[in-house]
């Protein structure tokens, strides 16, 4: 029978959640814009350079959750990578911000790409058996979408924090090299210690028996796609993320160069955007649980859509409706943050109905393999659509580079989230059949 999660162990939980998103938002944010605008590396190498440790993902995302879902310690069979992996992830993320002492463009860009491939494997070796852990808590429909709304409250908290504190913090530390620096050490120990945090707060959690799969890791895979429901929900939300991704490290440049503004305001807008996300987390549980996810989250992608299209048309002379809309795209971020977590743990179910196995590990590392080569994909179509349109160091940019940035920050996005509807009008998990192929999950195993 399915209780309620103690509230300890959901903050305990959420809070772990702070530490990844810091280093998702800042690299997402302002890797591109440190190495185009301090490094000097050219755009259309800077975001090829963001991309390609992507590929690696792909491959280490799933491999991380198959060992993950095999392994028994006296910590079930996810927490010791939170714990493993907390340190070095922090490390590895202050030592990227440390510019390299190269003269070579191509060689301090490939410095860059190989520290950026080395924090996202540390990301992953925390990351996957993080995100498997929900489904082993609780096999409740709602109680699953209670769970994440706490991971998602920690999700935003990172975002703000990096959104917020990164470009003060590079301003305080004197600009340039010196200053992301210091924003790399200082925001490295939050996540270190996130991370940490994260590990104990969830030592009273719920874990199952690891049991040794009678297939290989590939095939595994295989069988993940073949499974409806998270092949439509992956789907969806893989467009969705690359329009995040373009979002994220578009937003320094469209404040900078569309709306005139200085770069510390970034930190402001990141701050209306997330803390309008955290306020709404609660209400869309609530419109989840009444509506259902799948009609909640439509009308949350509906929301995103109409006000990145409505950005189009906002010309620098109206600050106070450009913060409106960042306060709206905030209501509709915040759907964003919850219902695809909370649905993820729902698609496992329908595998163990068709399987009968228990593949958390493999599902989140799929999962977080597409999220994370979208994310990467985000920068890369900044970073040509920069080049393309002519974009120089020089504080001054031509008309041709404004129009691009606003272009591909707006209306690019919002064709992402409308042809993301598409596969999701197939997704058809709802609670009741989720009931059902729980009492089908019952019944088999009392055979």
């Amino acid at each position: 029978m399915s209780h309620k999660l103690p509230l300890n162990l959901k903050i305990g939980y959420g809070i772990g959640d702070i530490g990844s998103n810091i280093f998702i938002v800042t690299t997402g944010m302002f890797l591109l814009f440190f190495m185009t605008n301090v490094l000097g590396v050219e755009p259309a190498l800077a975001g090829l350079v963001l991309l390609l440790p992507k590929l690696w993902d792909v491959i280490s995302d799933p491999i991380m959750g198959a060992i993950s879902d095999v392994t028994r310690s006296r910590w079930g069979r996810r927490r010791p990578y939170l714990l493993y992996a907390s340190i070095p992830f922090g490390l590895i993320f202050f030592v990227l911000f440390i510019a390299p002492n190269t003269e070579s463009e191509l060689a301090t860009a490939a410095w860059i790409g190989l520290l950026f491939a080395l924090s996202c494997t540390a990301f992953t070796v925390y990351n996957i058996p993080y995100s498997a852990m929900v489904a082993e808590m609780t096999d409740d429909y709602n109680e699953r979408m209670s769970v994440t709304s706490f991971r998602m409250v920690g999700s935003t908290i990172g975002v703000l924090l990096a959104g917020g504190l990164a470009m003060p913090l590079v301003e305080y530390g004197g600009g340039g090299v010196a200053g992301f620096r210091l924003m790399g050490m200082l925001l490295g120990v939050l996540i270190t210690l996130f991370c940490l945090t994260g590990f104990w707060g969830t030592r009273r959690a719920k874990t199952i028996v690891a049991v040794k799969p009678q297939m290989p890791v590939l095939e595994q895979i295989k069988i993940a796609f073949r499974n409806t429901p998270f092949k439509m929900l992956m789907s969806m939300y893989f467009l969705q993320s690359i329009a995040i991704g373009i979002l994220m490290a578009g937003q320094i440049y469209y404040v900078k160069y569309v709306m005139g503004m200085p770069e510390a305001y970034v930190g402001i807008v990141s701050a209306v955007l997330f803390i309008t996300a955290i306020i709404f987390i609660p209400v869309w549980v609530r419109i989840g649980i009444k509506l259902g996810k799948i009609k909640a989250y439509t009308i949350g992608i509906a929301i995103l859509t109409v006000m990145l299209l409505s950005l189009l048309f906002t010309p620098p002379s109206q600050p106070v409706v450009f913060f409106l809309q960042m306060f709206f795209l905030g209501i509709g971020f915040s759907s964003f943050q919850l219902y695809p977590f909370s649905m993820l743990p729902d698609t496992i179910e329908f595998d163990e109905l068709q399987s009968g196995l228990r593949r958390e590990g493999i599902f989140s590392g799929v999962w977080a393999s597409g999220q994370k080569t979208a994310y990467a994909l985000g920068p890369s179509i900044m970073g040509f659509t920069l080049s393309l349109s002519g974009f120089t160091v020089a504080p001054e940019q031509p008309e041709s580079v404004i129009t691009g940035i606003r272009l591909v920050f707006c209306l690019i996005t919002a064709v992402f989230f409308l042809l993301s509807l598409i596969p999701f009008l197939r997704y058809d998990l709802t609670e009741s059949r989720f009931s059902e192929i729980k009492a089908s999950i019952r019944a088999a195993a009392e055979l």
